[in-house]
């Protein structure tokens, strides 16, 4: 696999996990699955700043690395205002 490939891939992983963690929050459907599949989504959303330094590193000549870059970072902006959101909810 080159590395322009590898580069996107590295940084859909966020970006998929920001859709899973949202549709799976928004259906209510609890059960320990479907918990630890939030978690492990928002953990991996979470880290999308870090997608987003490994995949321009990897290939940052390339746009739709660039595009695929900033919705990493608004992926961490993602779970950053979903806690925040869930402070102020819950009360500290």
């Amino acid at each position: 696999m080159n590395k322009k490939k590898m580069a996107i891939v590295v940084e859909m992983i966020p970006v998929l996990s920001v859709l899973i963690s949202f549709i799976l929050i928004k259906i209510q459907y609890v059960s320990k699955i479907t918990t630890w599949i939030v978690f492990i989504t928002i953990v991996l959303a979470f880290l999308g700043f870090v997608f987003f330094l490994i995949g321009r590193k990897l290939y940052k000549g390339d746009k739709i690395v660039r595009i695929l870059g900033t919705f990493d970072l608004l992926s961490t902006l993602y779970v950053v205002t979903l806690y925040i959101i869930a402070i102020f909810s819950f009360g500290l």
